[in-house]
């Protein structure tokens, strides 16, 4: 399919950066604010994906407790000043992504599609030195709907001034997917992140490592 290729949009956590580490230390920072007990490291991949509140809400959820209306926004602030400050210190980027992306930087545009916070997003990839690596970085603002809907995923499109279909979608959940098939952009899933498909979605292409991107991307199917 690279004969019109012209982007890659890449999801970040579960997808080219290990965040979990990271994340659930915030997280946990922010339960004992609110004296609760922490979460074990073997549901974190249950509760990546849709940004601060929802894996604040899905670990309420997860303790058999109901999110306070009235402290979510305490709650949710403790978190992202937690994770701002040490956004980096366990986080680490899967083996072979950034001599895949590098690679793929000579023949397309690399664009970064998260729901992790604009300002976050930016911090980590600049502390991890690969903020350079990409066109255009795209995490969660005011402007634009989360994904699974489409926005974000537009928004990109209509920057570069492409169509959908000279787009592929690299990620590691249904978030990622459902937004690229709504709108006809090619996708590729990445078996080792937080995320999972709905069984009855499927991407174009499942790949077990990153750098198998290339494959799909040099594939006539």
């Amino acid at each position: 399919m690279n004969k019109i290729i012209k982007c890659i949009l890449i999801d970040l956590d579960g997808t080219i950066l290990n965040s979990g580490p990271d994340l659930l230390d915030s997280l946990n920072y922010a339960l004992e604010r609110q004296n609760l007990k922490p979460i074990n490291d073997k549901v974190i991949g249950k509760l990546v994906g849709g940004g601060a509140g929802a894996m604040i809400e899905k670990a309420y959820s997860h303790l058999g407790l109901k999110l306070p209306n009235n402290k979510i926004d305490i709650i949710i602030n403790d978190f992202l000043k937690f994770y701002y400050d040490n956004c980096t210190n366990k986080s680490s980027i899967y083996p072979g992504v950034i001599e895949t992306i590098k690679n793929l930087k000579t023949k397309y545009k690399i664009c970064i599609c998260t729901n992790k916070k604009q300002r976050l997003t930016e911090r980590i990839l600049q502390k991890l030195n690969i903020d350079n690596l990409f066109d255009i970085i795209v995490g969660s603002s005011s402007n634009l709907k989360l994904k699974p809907d489409s926005e974000m995923l537009s928004y990109i499109i209509k920057k570069l001034n492409i169509i959908t279909k000279e787009a592929v979608m690299i990620g590691d959940s249904s978030n990622d997917i459902i937004p690229a098939k709504n709108l006809g952009i090619k996708t590729i899933f990445v078996t080792y992140g937080y995320g999972n498909l709905n069984p009855e979605l499927k991407a174009d292409y499942n790949v077990n490592k990153f750098s198998e991107v290339i494959k799909c991307l040099d594939s006539k199917s």
